[in-house]
């Protein structure tokens, strides 16, 4: 075996694909051995070297990517191209195929014609006929999946020649014809050029997958003339191969290249490209991809998993412009390590046609939306929505984030929360420290022109009381949340104990009037830290319904309560008992009164829809059930 096997050969053993970087004698032991590279880097033990001694160097930076292993080791079975369709295909004929020469059309009959039989039983379901019969006739198959079929190439390198290697590549002509995607991926595969050879007879290639192969030096003569789409994922190529590579597909406009320990990009590649994958690699910031400025027709770029945190490197100290074309108007940078609103600022200067985004689990989205400072509570991780809302509204011209279409509604409920955390913040913070707050903020001038400047005292005053209704006051609607305390009865204050009645937890939010009770829910579930279906909202309205005399409990009323409330209070009607957090309840001419109250029931009405406009200010009772 040793006779046939040099550096750079593929080999499998048991499913796992390596390549020989070493052959040889190792010190301290006898015999001959083979110094591999693991394509699944955790399978191996070493990184080449041995008590002390370095023997060969491996292409990952894994730390165990690499094995010593005898040349006596058996390996899989190698196959040629057409072996591997016939097997993956036209497996339940193999025994008819004992010869390398059976005829093709013979062994397609044969397989239609065989039953399908499922746990014993045969299968006379409609259409499984006809798709038994698609799968083994070859001639008709328009997608061919071959990964991980231990192909050599053309030829099976340990099998006689069939006939020679044209004849074998007029074969593959004649047998697939109609291919239009073909899957080479996690193979022995190391040759370019039996790759081109097998391309050029599939006249109708479109995409062309070679994921988690390791090939030899690009030959700059090649040419894949047909391919449009080409994957190579996991094949730990470097860039200068990527740029002669892509040179050699003049027809490319879709490249991926995941996985592939990429740091930086050191040099534009093919202008026809115009969605390029970047994902898995460890780029550290957005310039170390400037070079993918020069490529006119990029259109959409993924940078997911990468280790990007931020624009410029951390060690620059000089910023040097750049921005992407007009054409690229779709990125994807989640699950990086972005933790500064500055980056999502910065976003629109560095590629400034941008309309969809993905930009989810990142770190920054594990802080609080503001300073506890600034919105008076303590500290607590954004929720879903707040990320969503703070980050379309610094982004004026994103569409789609997340793969959500963003509404108009959207937008200006986004705007108005992330406005109103700059006017909390502004109001938090002294005069000197505007300058240096606004700075954080690019968009509050724009979004003052839309909206109406914040006023930090909270209202802008027009007239006798009255609100401005261009106003940021007038686009906001303050609500007071409370959950009465239910588990234990209130003292009187004149009890024996002197013991205070349990005061009951409640939260003061300005929400926008767009804002649906959906929404509403989310906030109060967040603020009280119950869940989210498990609560009603109870609005006390300011009109006055008879009560019922037969209510008992909470209902109940006694007019002697009067004298115990530090409320009361009386109004031109009648006498108003309400206590902080109790139910109002009024006498009048013997009747008695209680406020009516309204549940927002959940829809996607706006707030707007329970609220007159005048209305400010509301309280809201949070019921469990």
């Amino acid at each position: 075996m040793m006779e046939h096997i040099t550096t750079g050969s593929r080999l499998s053993f048991n499913g796992d694909l390596c390549t020989v970087r070493y052959a040889g004698e190792v010190q301290g032991t006898k015999g001959q051995w083979f110094g591999v590279e693991w394509d699944d880097p955790t399978r191996g033990k070493h990184s080449g070297d041995h008590q002390g001694v370095k023997y060969f160097a491996c292409k990952s930076n894994h730390p165990t990517a690499g094995s010593f292993v005898r040349p006596s080791r058996p390996t899989d079975k190698a196959r040629s191209f057409l072996q591997a369709a016939h097997d993956k295909y036209v497996s339940e004929l193999q025994n008819l195929n004992n010869s390398k020469h059976a005829d093709l059309s013979s062994l397609a009959d044969a397989a239609a014609s065989k039953p399908i039989v499922i746990s014993g039983k045969v299968v006379e379901e409609v259409g499984f006929e006809k798709i038994s019969k698609q799968l083994a006739e070859l001639q008709q198959l328009r997608i061919i999946l071959l990964d991980s079929m231990t192909i050599q190439g053309v030829l099976a390198t340990n099998v006689p020649s069939q006939g020679g290697y044209e004849k074998e590549l007029e074969r593959i002509g004649e047998t697939c014809p109609k291919i239009v995607e073909l899957d080479l991926s996690r193979n022995p595969l190391r040759s370019w050029r039996e790759v081109t050879d097998i391309c050029r007879q599939l006249r109708d290639i479109r995409i062309l997958k070679l994921n988690g192969n390791r090939f030899d030096e690009f030959d700059k003569s090649l040419s894949f003339s047909g391919v449009s789409e080409l994957f190579l994922n996991e094949t730990l190529i470097d860039w200068e191969e990527v740029i002669a590579l892509t040179s050699c597909f003049p027809s490319l406009t879709s490249l991926s290249l995941s996985s592939n320990q990429f740091t930086t990009i050191s040099a534009p590649i093919s202008h026809t490209i115009k969605e390029l994958t970047l994902e898995d690699n460890h780029f550290t910031s957005i310039y170390a991809l400037r070079q993918l400025t020069h490529l006119p027709n990029l259109a959409r770029l993924s940078l997911r998993r990468n280790e990007i945190g931020n624009i410029y490197p951390e060690e620059r100290a000089e910023r040097t412009d750049f921005s992407f074309p007009p054409t690229l108007t779709s990125l994807d940078i989640s699950f990086n390590k972005i933790e500064s609103w500055s980056f999502v600022d910065t976003l629109p200067s560095v590629i400034p046609s941008l309309t969809s985004l993905r930009i989810s689990d990142n770190p920054l989205y594990d802080k609080p939306p503001a300073p506890s400072r600034v919105t008076n509570l303590p500290e607590y991780q954004m929720t879903v929505d707040e990320a969503y809302m703070l980050t379309l509204a610094r982004l004026p011209s994103l569409k789609i984030m997340n793969y959500s279409t963003i509404t108009p509604n959207e937008r200006t409920n986004g705007e108005l929360y992330y406005l109103s955390l700059i006017g909390k913040e502004l109001s938090a913070y002294p005069q000197s420290a505007e300058q240096r707050i606004l700075a954080s903020h690019p968009r509050y001038g724009e979004l003052c022109d839309i909206y109406g400047t914040p006023d930090i005292t909270r209202a802008v005053a027009v007239g006798h009381g009255k609100v401005d209704p261009r106003s940021l006051a007038a686009r906001l609607i303050a609500i007071t949340f409370y959950m009465p305390n239910t588990t234990s009865q209130a003292s009187s204050p004149s009890s024996d104990q002197g013991d205070a009645a349990p005061m009951p937890v409640e939260h003061r939010k300005e929400i926008p009037r767009s804002f649906d009770v959906y929404r509403i829910k989310a906030n109060v579930s967040r603020l009280f830290s119950i869940p989210p279906l498990r609560f009603r909202l109870i609005w006390e309205t300011e009109e006055w319904d008879p009560a019922d005399e037969t209510a008992t409990g909470d209902d109940e009323w006694d007019s002697s309560e009067e004298e115990e409330e530090d409320d009361d209070v009386n109004d031109e009607q009648g006498s108003i008992v309400s206590g902080p957090h109790d139910k109002a309840r009024k006498e009048e001419d013997g009747k008695r009164f209680v406020r009516r109250e309204e549940e927002l029931v959940d829809s996607t009405r706006e707030v707007g829809f329970w609220f007159r406009d005048d209305v400010r200010e509301v309280r809201v009772r949070v019921e469990l059930f």
